[in-house]
């Protein structure tokens, strides 16, 4: 069977009418505001802790952290979620720890691992007697809470109702 291919040129985002624009830019999965949070709580770890984060890519290493300050060895990874974690976000923070030490145990180790959370609920899952709470602690990874602003809380919280979760077919 022979194969149809048409080639389409798309205009330009300001050449598109108003609607789609507007469309495009409010799409139900779009984390703006959780990455604009990250941002802010990133800004407010470095202010707290002394350090500064630059290019967050470690050389020799395929995973890529939200953060790192290659003088002092400090590696963050974020999370701005507004509430209780869900199931497959409890999965991305496993991850995350699981990043965090693959990093250290590759580079040679005395890397001062950080997770970031946006709200004391949502580190709730991180902290007590579960097994990712103690397999944080094992692997030496702090956990640090920068409450957000009322403004930045109404934000992300109305990005999560928003975002629909698909998964991939």
């Amino acid at each position: 069977p022979k194969r149809l291919c048409a080639s389409v040129s798309l205009p330009e985002q300001h050449l598109l009418p108003n609607r789609l624009v507007n469309f495009m830019s409010t799409h139900k999965s779009d984390s703006s505001a959780q990455r604009s949070a990250e941002t802010h709580i990133l800004s407010l770890l470095e202010k707290s802790i002394g350090a500064t984060f630059g290019e967050s890519r470690i050389p020799g290493m395929s995973v890529k952290p939200d953060a790192v300050d290659m003088n002092k060895k400090i590696v963050v990874e974020v999370f701005a979620r507004i509430g209780k974690l869900k199931s497959a976000q409890m999965h991305k923070v496993q991850a995350d720890i699981l990043k965090l030490a693959f990093i250290d145990k590759e580079t040679g180790g005395g890397w001062r691992k950080i997770i970031c959370f946006g709200c004391k609920e949502a580190a709730s899952f991180l902290q007590g007697q579960s097994w990712s709470a103690n397999a944080a602690k094992s692997f030496g990874i702090e956990i640090k809470i920068f409450e957000m602003s009322g403004e930045q809380k109404e934000s992300i919280v109305i990005a999560q109702r928003n975002q629909k979760m698909v998964n991939a077919t």
